[in-house]
């Protein structure tokens, strides 16, 4: 089992669009729903196990991991350009770590990249879109618009929806 944080796996999607494609559009918006759909691709291809173990909560504007949420709002409405620095613990306690795609094993990176390249020309609000149709989100709905806090997905709900209708397909 792959043990990879949100954030981890967020500086990977940074990482390849900014270096292996010529998208200047991964907004946090756009990136907060393309990492949702790299997790349900991955619940769904592996036997409903987590690609990482950070919760993905349903906000208005659909998905979202809190913990990459913080770390890339100061984009705002821009292309994130650069990936973050991380926090990781050893056995000497804890070390801050510029992020490197090494650390990602190659059969994760090329899973990764296929759901990026199907999603990234989508403007963000049509992932938006896309993520409210779904029932794990639309059945929650008026909680979800009224403000209730820390409803999330479930990985098993998420592997389930996934096997039967799979990822968008939208390509480029």
């Amino acid at each position: 089992m792959n043990n990879y944080s949100a954030i981890l796996i967020a500086n990977f999607i940074i990482w390849f669009v900014n270096t292996r494609t010529s998208d200047k559009t991964l907004t946090p918006l756009k990136l907060q729903k393309i990492l949702y759909y790299v997790q349900a691709n991955h619940l769904a291809t592996h036997n409903g196990v987590p690609l990482f173990s950070d919760p993905i909560e349903k906000w208005q504007y659909g998905p979202v991991v809190p913990s990459v949420y913080h770390e890339f709002k100061d984009f705002g409405i821009n292309h994130i350009s650069t990936t973050r620095s991380m926090i990781v613990s050893s056995n000497t306690g804890f070390q801050i770590v510029d992020f490197s795609p090494n650390m990602v094993d190659i059969g994760t990176q090329n899973e990764i990249a296929l759901v990026v390249l199907n999603l990234i020309n989508l403007d963000p609000f049509r992932l938006v879109e896309l993520t409210h149709h779904e029932p794990m989100w639309s059945n929650q709905q008026d909680e979800i618009m009224g403000g209730a806090r820390r409803l999330t997905y479930d990985n098993a709900e998420l592997t389930q929806y996934f096997l039967q209708n799979g990822l968008p397909k939208v390509g480029n």
